[in-house]
């Protein structure tokens, strides 16, 4: 590979952590997907800054919205401020199972990620939520088949609780066969249909401070 496409796989290796985490974006502040979708009718825009582990700040704005029951249709756009590579996503995530109070569910995400001077690069991603008093633990598997590379997976799982008005999360996620990322973050509603959310890690593979800082705007 020349020294060329290396730099724009690795443009787009770390546009993607942001943008969609393993490939999937979950509802802020969580990089590992949710095997849930928005109601009917309801969407929501997100909006947030991160800092990856290249040292690049990195601009975010993902609205999704689900016109029917089960299905939920996003789309997305980074920006990084360091060397002003840019990243446009278009997915769509089906709910398989019912959401469960005390039980797991199950999902699936089909999307593409598109750089220029990169091109497409699709994704499948297969997903599973189990909800219990304790909490919610989120786990996906994902299948990345970059343009002109060689395909690979990568995994993530992810521990969410609330905890009066807050809810935390930890997760931990990697590509095959690299070393993982782990963070921790939370969420809070600061109006109605208004949520602010954080997340501050450490990326293992670039041995860098991560973090990000967001809002999440329900309609």
């Amino acid at each position: 590979m020349t020294t060329s496409h290396t730099f724009k796989y690795a443009s787009l290796f770390a546009l993607t952590l942001s943008l969609w985490g393993t490939h999937a974006h979950a509802g802020r502040p969580l990089a590992v997907d949710d095997a849930n979708v928005n109601e009917k009718g309801a969407g929501h825009v997100e909006v947030w800054v991160a800092r990856d582990g290249e040292k690049n700040n990195i601009g975010n704005v993902a609205p999704a919205f689900a016109p029917i029951e089960g299905v939920e249709v996003g789309v997305s756009y980074a920006k990084a401020s360091k060397n002003g590579t840019a990243e446009k996503a278009i997915q769509a995530k089906w709910r398989i199972t019912p959401s469960q109070e005390n039980g797991c569910n199950f999902a699936s995400t089909l999307g593409t990620v598109h750089v220029a001077g990169v091109g497409a690069s699709p994704f499948l991603v297969g997903i599973m939520t189990c909800n219990s008093p304790l909490g919610s633990v989120h786990t996906n598997i994902t299948r990345h088949n970059p343009k002109d590379e060689a395909s690979y997976n990568s995994w993530g799982v992810a521990f969410e609780r609330t905890i009066g008005s807050f809810t935390p999360h930890i997760e931990v996620f990697a590509d095959e066969g690299g070393k993982p990322t782990f963070q921790i973050g939370a969420k809070k509603e600061i109006a109605d249909g208004i949520q602010l959310d954080a997340t501050l890690g450490s990326d293992r593979q670039n041995r860098a401070t991560v973090f990000s800082i967001g809002f999440k705007f329900a309609f």
